[in-house]
């Protein structure tokens, strides 16, 4: 008897398991969102952009004209909530958008100065089908205008366009990869600021023109903003730079120099080239890559009450060019570059904690080292990091290190009829 009821019991489990989904859905019904934009609105108080993938890509429709569809499609409406906007574009559509693929959530610097956008990020972050891996950019410009300029130029997939604009902040440290998880922590913590990748729309126009001079004046590219790089072709859209954070609301941008060691300090930089005037002949530049040999050495006393924090960076250099050709690999030579390093590395370093200190915003995450200090959570939060850090002091060494010369063991001159040069 035992025996009859356990083969039904397990023909009923096949049975329940072998039966189809009730709520399943076919690819065709579905309209992938690769990328979410949000304005103030004019008609209603939210303006909501989605840059969805068209099925339709690479062949002709009627919809075209005749003419190869587009690849992507840019939905905006006006609605007072996120779910209304995306509950509206089912019906016009007649698709239901499915968020599952976004990469991006695009907020519009409107928004993020006055401090908006805590207020439509809650359903975002609570949909199921929003990852928290979603990176997190804040858009000099409108979201909208950003989206429709968001699409591959040089002959690359959009996925692939996604990607690697992401791989390039590991490659080059110019603006940090942030995901919505670290933004939503961020906002909530008691230890640290939020910050934001900093977009923008590249129109080409601040690329200067020789007019007739000699030559330009020299630039600092590093020191501008998205959106304002001096250059011509290709994708123009800039991720270039730090949106700064106290709680929910904007309160400053960091170029590229200073995006580069906010991400040093917090150990998050991985690899960049930096050019520097040549120590022996200024008016000519050595170009260096350099990397984070390893997580900052953080230490935390209190004196009188203050904390003070000693940060010791180590770096990890490769000579890549020598204008000068000077013999800087040599051993008693080496040291100037080195120098040159620690130098402008901890000058900067200076600078910018200055700067957040009167922003009194702690965005290179010092609390999590400050904390230890403290017994309990409740002592922690009587502490109130986050409005002490304008008062801490910080100290920071820098250590670098050049390892290799690149193909080249020895830079020599120029020989000429005249000399050596």
């Amino acid at each position: 008897m035992l025996k009859k009821i356990s083969i039904i019991f397990i023909l009923f489990i096949l049975t329940a398991l072998s039966t189809s989904c009730f709520d399943d859905h076919e690819v065709d019904d579905l309209a992938f969102v690769t990328t979410i934009g949000i304005d103030k609105g004019v008609a209603d108080i939210w303006r909501f952009s989605f840059q969805i993938t068209n099925m339709k890509s690479g062949g002709k429709s009627k919809e075209s004209g005749g003419k190869e569809a587009p690849k992507h499609v840019t939905l905006t409406i006006d609605a007072p909530a996120f779910f209304m906007a995306t509950n509206v574009l089912d019906a016009t559509i007649a698709r239901a958008l499915n968020f599952t693929h976004t990469k991006y959530l695009i907020i519009s610097r409107e928004i993020a100065e006055e401090g908006k956008f805590a207020d439509v990020m809650g359903p975002i972050i609570r949909f199921r089908e929003i990852r928290r891996t979603v990176t997190v950019l804040v858009s000099d410009c409108s979201a909208e205008e950003f989206i429709d300029n968001f699409e591959p130029r040089i002959g690359i997939s959009m996925a692939r366009l996604q990607e690697g604009f992401l791989l390039a902040s590991d490659q080059t440290g110019f603006f940090p990869e942030i995901k919505l998880s670290d933004y939503y922590s961020s906002l909530k913590s008691t230890y640290r600021q939020p910050i934001a990748i900093m977009g923008g729309v590249n129109d080409f126009s601040h690329l200067p023109q020789k007019d007739g001079q000699e030559s330009a004046p020299q630039m600092y590219i590093g020191e501008k903003y998205a959106g304002q790089l001096p250059r011509k072709g290709g994708n123009n859209i800039d991720f270039f730079g730090t949106a700064v954070f106290d709680g929910d609301k904007m309160v400053h941008q960091l170029d590229g120099y200073e995006t580069r060691v906010m991400l040093m300090l917090r150990g998050e930089f991985k690899n960049g080239v930096f050019a520097y005037p040549d120590p022996l002949r200024p008016d000519l530049d050595v170009a260096i890559d350099l990397r984070q040999h390893s997580k900052p050495k953080i230490k935390v006393v209190f004196e009188k009450g203050k904390s003070v924090i000693y940060v010791k960076i180590k770096l990890d250099g490769n000579i890549l060019a020598i204008q000068s050709r000077i013999n800087y690999e040599k051993t008693d030579m080496i040291g100037y570059l080195e120098a040159l390093v620690k130098t402008t590395i901890k000058q900067q370093a200076d600078a910018l904690i200055g700067k957040t200190k009167a922003l009194n915003v702690d965005i290179f995450d010092f609390g999590h080292h400050v904390v230890k200090s403290f017994r309990t959570i409740q002592e922690w939060e009587e502490y109130n990091w986050i409005e002490r850090f304008k008062d801490a002091k910080v100290i920071v060494e820098v250590e670098a290190t050049i390892r290799r010369t690149g193909t080249m063991i020895k830079s020599s001159p120029v020989i000429t009829e005249e000399g050596k040069r």
